[in-house]
């Protein structure tokens, strides 16, 4: 059971990225909508906001995460790539770039949504009812429109930690 204290503070979280969000519409160049391509790169800037609810404890922690993306399956359905924890800022605890680092050391999956939005993945694709009790599932999406990012860890069927942000494209 999650604390009123952890979701008083997604709730927080969530205020902030759409607020977040807009700023991001107005920065101009290094932001907004982009479009993976096949075998180029790409490293996403972001700072997020964690929360680790598993503790029923609000664990908030806030920093820098950069992500390198790539896609190396364009015509499968869906489309399919991976991506990679490039850095994450050290009192940034909570983040998936620390929880996830062992997992994605060299790279975890992704895969393209219908609408185009990016599924990062760790250790790899499977639905929630697919969990054993003691297992981990990250599934992390990029909107590719306003690049707002939103991040779920599971652990069993138990929601273990949250994490949303804004990233911008580009060192």
């Amino acid at each position: 059971m999650v604390s009123a204290a952890a979701w008083r503070l997604w709730l927080s979280l969530a205020t902030a990225t759409v607020m977040g969000a807009a700023v991001a519409e107005e920065a101009g160049p290094g932001s907004g909508s982009f479009k993976l391509e096949l075998a180029k790169p790409v490293e996403l800037s972001c700072l997020t906001k964690s929360v680790v609810v598993r503790t029923n404890e609000a664990n908030a922690t806030t920093g820098d995460l950069k992500l390198s993306l790539v896609l190396k399956e364009a015509t499968s359905n869906p489309a399919k790539g991976a991506w990679r924890i490039v850095f994450v800022a050290e009192q940034h605890a909570g983040s998936l770039g620390k929880r996830e680092a062992k997992a994605c050391a060299e790279a975890c999956p992704l895969t393209v949504a219908a609408d185009g939005d990016i599924q990062l993945w760790s250790p790899a694709p499977k639905g929630l009812e697919q969990l054993a009790a003691d297992e981990r599932l990250l599934l992390a999406v990029v909107k590719t429109k306003s690049l707002d990012l939103r991040a779920t860890t599971f652990s069993g069927k138990d929601i273990d930690s949250l994490e949303e942000g804004t990233c911008r494209t580009g060192p």
